[in-house]
């Protein structure tokens, strides 16, 4: 093979099982397309994990890549589309302990309508959560 980088995909991934630095043209290949689409469907701070992340699973999976295909950027996707779907569960379990969590509101308090109030303002609070950027959500759940 020519330079890092020349050829198709799959040539480059069987490649980079035997040097691991080929694996470096499909990161640069396809890493912008892959952000653009985690940037669309997440905000920019967890895009950039995830894209980063698709390449780390891409370089440990490469075995299982199916090297008749040579194009690596329907697999790539693919699996962005699962850290995604993994990030959006992780997000929402995250948000409705924070719901469950209200601060200021005793749980345990007999007067029934401070539980009521605690339980109808947790789910306008997650929805308030989420709004916020990572790391000003971050901020101010230390604070609080």
């Amino acid at each position: 093979m020519g330079s890092v980088g020349a050829g198709p995909d799959n040539q480059l991934i069987e490649a980079s099982l035997t040097d691991a630095d080929c694996f470096t043209a499909i990161f640069e290949r396809h890493f912008g397309a892959i952000y653009s689409d985690a940037a669309r469907r997440l905000r920019p701070e967890p895009a950039d994990d995830v894209s980063a992340a698709v390449f780390v699973e891409a370089f440990v999976g490469r075995r299982r890549f199916d090297l008749a295909q040579p194009d690596a950027r329907p697999w790539l996707y693919g699996i962005a589309t699962n850290l995604i779907r993994r990030h959006h569960r992780s997000e929402t379990r995250r948000l409705k302990a924070y719901a469950r969590a209200v601060p200021g509101a005793d749980i345990n308090a007999p007067d029934v309508d401070s539980r009521l109030d605690a339980e109808a303002t947790g789910p306008l609070l997650a929805a308030a959560l989420h709004r916020l950027a990572n790391h000003d959500r971050d901020a101010l759940l230390l604070f609080a």
